[in-house]
């Protein structure tokens, strides 16, 4: 079995490789992908074509060959998963083995007016590739503690850019994922993790999207204490505790 596994905005493949034992430790191959204008990858950072996830998609499943696949995601990822997920619902892809997503971007317009929202999709369209600071710091993504090497840092890798034109198509894809979500059947194994102080991703969000999904496999899991990014928090054991008695259960 493979699990392929995509970053959030700004970040890099590289931070995540101990966030992915619980599968590698279960014998569960994992793909990790810096995307294109991200961690080491060539191109404007900070800006996305759906062309190339999509290239990337195909790219990865090839990789996986004729094993079986999962996917996850966190963040920006995990939108991009979820929307992986829709397609495969829709008959596009081939249906994944199992899904987990951890804070997803289910809301990226959160925080902004709708005026600025539209004035952003304008401009968006004559100059896609104008990027923007996503104003994300680093407190709000975690605590973080001083001197511990365990904790994955974000390091020179990342940014806090997100290109207009990229902005808007996550918008639209925001919106193609609950319509399709909650509008079909998923019977594989999902698991959506949610630190309940996350404010770049706040928690009501994906409580919501979830309690919308009439699946049979499906577990929502908020873990006390813990902001965005749930995997470089202190108690992230707590995380990894998760996802190991979900994999141990699940697949």
């Amino acid at each position: 079995m493979v699990c392929i596994f995509t970053h959030g905005q700004g970040d890099y493949a590289e931070r995540y490789v101990e966030v992915l034992h619980p599968f590698t430790q279960s014998g569960i191959r994992c793909i990790l992908s810096d995307l294109p204008g991200h961690g080491r990858s060539g191109g404007k950072r900070g800006h996305l074509r759906l062309r190339d996830i999509d290239a990337l998609i195909q790219h990865n499943l090839a990789l996986a060959g004729s094993l079986p696949v999962g996917i996850a995601g966190h963040s920006m990822g995990g939108l991009l998963t979820l929307r992986h997920l829709a397609l495969s619902l829709k008959g596009e892809l081939a249906q994944p083995a199992f899904c987990w997503v951890n804070g997803p971007l289910l809301k990226p317009a959160n925080g902004h007016p709708d005026w600025f929202v539209g004035i952003a999709k304008k401009i968006g369209k004559l100059l896609p590739r104008t990027t923007i600071d996503t104003k994300v710091t680093a407190e709000q993504c975690n605590r973080g503690e001083p001197g511990d090497d365990r904790v994955p840092k974000l390091g020179d890798l990342a940014h806090q850019r997100v290109s207009l034109g990229w902005g808007s198509q996550l918008i639209e894809i925001s919106e193609f994922v609950h319509e399709t979500l909650t509008s079909h059947h998923y019977p594989n194994p999902f698991l959506l993790t949610q630190g309940l102080e996350d404010q770049i991703c706040p928690p009501e969000f994906s409580r919501q999207l979830f309690q919308e999904l009439e699946w049979p496999q499906k577990q929502w899991t908020g873990l006390e204490g813990m902001r965005h990014e749930t995997f470089a928090e202190p108690h992230r054991q707590l995380l990894f505790d998760t996802v190991s008695d979900w994999v141990e259960r699940s697949l």
